[in-house]
Formats: structure tokens, C-alpha cells, sequence
């Protein structure tokens, strides 16, 4: 039994290359089907419009957030520029707030914001 031990170690050390690759296209797999387990049994999928055969509802969908548009990257930072922030941020916040945490329509389309033509 010993002797088998050192002759894999020989192999091993001989071939460490080769053994390093497969080694990591394992793990790399094993991450990858864990990932995907996850993503399908968690529910994620469901929310994911990126996915093929979702490109006629992508474009339909609306945004009818107007008062949640992203802060600009760019430009001055003077006093309207911080009250435009802080009044964007407040409108974000009231709505998180007034939302139940648990509560099921909190991933409601509405609330993502993924409303489509036929539903207005």
C-alpha cells in the first residue's frame, strides 16, 4: 500500500500540469452547477429578462418611474445638483420603506418596475 502511495506521488509530481487542469475544471464545474442549482430553485430566473425568448416583452416594458431616474455621473456638484440627489434619494427611500420586507408583492412587477403595454 505504501509503495502504491509513492508511486502515485511520483505520478503526480511528474505530471503536475496536466493534474493542476483537471483539477481546476472540476471545481470550476462543481461551482458552476452550484451556481445554476441556485439560480434556478431560488426563483432568480423568473426575474431575469435577459434570457432568449424574452425579447418582445423586453421591449415592452415601460418605465414608469420618472421620479427614481438615476443620478447623473457627471457634471457640476453645487447646491441644486445636491438637492436633485437628496430628493431623488428621498423618493427611493420612502418607497423601500413602506414596503413589507416579507411580504410577496415586494417582487411584484409593479414594484420592479417591469410593467408591460398590455398591462396599463
Amino acid at each position: 500500500m505504501m509503495e502504491r502511495l509513492k508511486s502515485l506521488g511520483n505520478w503526480i509530481s511528474g505530471h503536475q500540469w496536466a493534474v493542476f487542469v483537471v483539477a481546476v475544471s472540476m471545481i470550476s464545474f462543481v461551482l458552476t452547477s452550484v451556481s445554476l442549482w441556485l439560480y434556478q430553485t431560488s426563483g432568480t430566473v423568473k426575474l431575469d429578462l435577459s434570457r432568449p425568448g424574452y425579447e418582445k416583452v423586453r421591449k415592452e416594458v415601460k418605465d414608469n418611474n420618472d421620479s427614481t431616474k438615476p443620478f447623473p455621473p457627471t457634471g457640476n456638484l453645487d447646491d441644486a445638483a445636491l438637492k436633485d440627489f437628496r430628493s431623488r434619494y428621498n423618493t427611493i427611500k420612502l418607497r423601500l420603506d413602506q414596503m413589507n420586507n416579507y411580504d410577496n408583492t415586494v417582487i411584484s412587477d409593479e414594484n420592479l418596475g417591469l410593467i408591460t403595454d398590455e398591462e396599463i
